[in-house]
């Protein structure tokens, strides 16, 4: 399974507010400069097979190559990130990978029985997360080249940032 992953890329957390979560990391780590979408646009989701119409905003930052990102979902359909705010979860979420290969690292892993927690689409990157058997999460998304250079612009922008305007739109 790991060998198709490839590195850590992301850690996750579902918060009930993207704005405030993201000072709060600033404050408590000098994590920054995070920038905030407080509408993604899905192409579509599903939360244990089944559509959902959910509602939700992402807030991301770099520390060195690790992307932390916030979730906060707006509406009351299904998904894991409801559940979590209803249990009032603040832990880990979930953890990311970027594959080279979406497709064979899938593959991988579904054939490890993982449990395809849900999964959509925003601007066409395909992504998921999967259950391993102690109800961790994985995610994983299909980035295209363009997608992994932001990335990179954004984790040398981490790097020169000075600690000025730590909120800024995506």
């Amino acid at each position: 399974m790991r060998e198709n992953l490839g590195p850590l890329a992301q850690i996750g957390y579902v918060v009930p507010d993207l704005k405030s979560a993201a000072m709060e990391w600033v404050s408590r780590t000098g994590i920054g400069p995070w920038y905030i979408a407080e509408q993604v646009p899905l192409d579509y989701f599903r939360h244990r097979g089944v559509q959902s119409n959910i509602e939700i905003g992402i807030a991301t930052a770099f520390t060195g190559s690790l992307e932390i990102e916030l979730i906060a979902q707006h509406n009351d359909s299904p998904s894991d990130y409801r559940n979590v705010l209803k249990r009032s979860e603040s832990d880990i979420h979930h953890v990311c990978f970027f594959p080279q290969d979406y497709d064979l690292a899938l593959a991988s892993l579904l054939s490890e029985n993982l449990e395809v927690l849900q999964e959509g689409a925003i601007h066409g990157i395909r992504f998921i997360y999967l259950l391993d058997p102690e109800s961790r999460i994985i995610e994983m998304a299909d980035l295209p080249q363009d997608a992994r250079k932001r990335r990179e612009a954004r984790m040398a922008e981490a790097v020169e940032w000075d600690g000025s305007d730590p909120i800024r739109s995506r």
